[in-house]
């Protein structure tokens, strides 16, 4: 039998125990609380969420194995409900605003079954984007390029700011229907740190991820025209100055392989047992995603040692961004010059990733 039933309002749970034999917890159940006739009629309702805490992870006690009184914590970020009526048309989407309006990370299609729903937020802001790299790794011919054409970079990861407490709002699109809710994120109680001091630190983490971007940008337009020059030697492979455009072609290239490995070791095949990664130093890719995660990974504001670094690295970037400017006015224009004589395709440094 059951023993008790409560609801706890500060939770949102409902929790349901036996005799000493087991209880259980239906976690969040805030559209239960907050529902009305009216809002069962609404074509689509979004749901006042609950406030989200931004937990911080901490190492616990690890449960024996089948441990019956073993329990799962509920899952991490915001859990954001809403209800999508009969007559709603046209898919659904939902993204994340900050303060100022901005989009701060958008969450997609989902679903736009009539019912209730729940989706998460992570509390992250959207990540820094990944290289892809369109041509075959230096010194190991055996690795090869993907179907899609591209193969990931051996080294470096994405950077994803965890968002500092504040008010948010959550915007739901449901085929013509556009409904908005607020959501707050607080910080974790049990965080040394004030909430100025992360965002002193979220601050640095989002330059970093734009600088990330700016890094990640340098590479495939590095990739995209070193791919084009592989496909231009078979194009003037019977050319009567195939060996005139492909003089001019290698120096392009040169120029460019000697700046991506400033970015991203080319030698680097990311094999699963990652020993490459052990035998060469880490190039600004790699070392600007691990400073973010660094910085990212504690309450606290950047140390002295971290922002010096950083400026380091910012650097680092402008003069790298300085040197492709300088390869699209030299190298890539002396070969387009070219190759607009002799009645071939330019190469082009601009497009998608």
């Amino acid at each position: 039998p059951v023993h008790w039933l409560t609801i706890q309002d500060h939770f949102n749970d409902l929790v349901v125990s036996t005799y000493g034999r087991g209880f259980w917890i239906l976690d969040d159940i805030t559209p239960l609380q907050q529902l009305t006739e009216e809002i069962l009629d609404a074509p689509a309702h979004l749901f006042e969420p609950r406030s989200a805490y931004r937990f911080r992870n901490k190492e616990g006690l690890v449960s024996q194995p089948e441990d019956p009184g073993a329990g799962q914590n509920p899952r991490f970020g915001a859990s954001i409900h809403y209800l999508i009526g009969d007559a709603v048309r046209g898919g659904a989407s939902m993204s994340i605003l900050d303060e100022s309006g901005d989009v701060v990370q958008d969450l997609g299609r989902v679903s736009d079954e009539p019912g209730f729903h729940r989706v998460y937020w992570d509390l992250r802001y959207e990540s820094s984007s990944s290289p892809r790299m369109r041509t075959k790794v230096l010194e190991h011919s055996h690795v090869q390029v993907g179907e899609d054409g591209w193969r990931p970079a051996g080294d470096g990861g994405r950077v994803t700011p965890l968002a500092p407490p504040g008010h948010y709002t959550v915007r739901l699109t449901a085929g013509d229907e556009e409904v908005t809710v607020s959501l707050t994120v607080l910080k974790d109680p049990s965080s040394a740190g004030s909430e100025a001091d992360i965002r002193a630190q979220f601050d640095v983490v989002m330059q970093l991820r734009d600088e990330t971007n700016a890094v990640v940008d340098l590479i495939n337009e590095a990739e995209r025209i070193r791919a084009q020059l592989v496909d231009l030697k078979d194009l003037v492979r019977n050319h009567e100055r195939a060996d005139e455009i492909m003089a001019s072609a290698g120096s392009l290239d040169m120029a460019l392989v000697a700046l991506e490995m400033g970015l991203t070791d080319l030698r680097l095949s990311g094999g699963s047992a990652g020993q490459d990664a052990l035998r060469w130093p880490r190039q600004l890719l790699a070392k600007l995603t691990s400073l973010a995660g660094y910085i990212g990974s504690s309450d606290f504001p950047p140390t002295v040692q971290q922002l010096e670094v950083h400026e380091r690295l910012k650097g680092l970037m402008m003069e790298k961004e300085a040197r492709m400017e300088s390869i699209r006015e030299g190298e890539l224009a002396a070969l387009n010059r070219m190759l607009d004589g002799m009645g071939v395709p330019n190469i082009i440094s601009g497009g998608g990733v």
